[in-house]
């Protein structure tokens, strides 16, 4: 499936070369995801190809020093905690559910001067959800 910001009529989130999830208007990176459940509501989200099967390559939280929470390329490692993402419905937009998706409790958020990070809402809102475009049978 696609991830696309419920916000946005186009473009999609993709795992760049180099590493970074982003959010893109065109055909670069990986832009199909395989969600395999690891409990309830929780998944280890892993690239696909386009015509071809899932990939060893799955997202992966990572900090930078002061810098915010990122989702990243990783090498898929179902144990590993930071490669576990909660995503629950949280609404709807134009008659379609809309999720929210968070890893222990840093929601992924779209930042106008940093693009996609993770941050805990503290008492902030949820300002950032999105839309799982199915597209077919998920690859083996």
């Amino acid at each position: 499936m696609t991830v696309v910001r419920a916000a946005e009529q186009s473009g999609g989130l993709s795992l760049l070369a180099d590493g970074r999830l982003a959010e893109v208007d065109g055909a670069e990176g990986r832009q199909l995801f395989v969600f395999t459940p690891l409990g309830s509501d929780t998944y280890q989200v892993r690239a696909a190809e386009r015509g071809g099967g899932a990939t060893d390559v799955c997202w992966e939280v990572r900090s930078s020093g002061s810098q915010p929470l990122r989702v990243v390329a990783a090498a898929c490692a179902p144990q590993e905690p930071r490669q576990q993402f909660t995503v629950v419905r949280s609404g709807q937009r134009a008659g379609e559910p809309t999720y929210a998706i968070s890893s222990h409790s840093a929601y992924l958020q779209n930042s106008a001067t940093r693009g996609l990070i993770l941050e805990e809402l503290g008492d902030a809102a949820l300002t950032t959800r999105f839309r799982l475009v199915d597209n077919g049978a998920a690859p083996e």
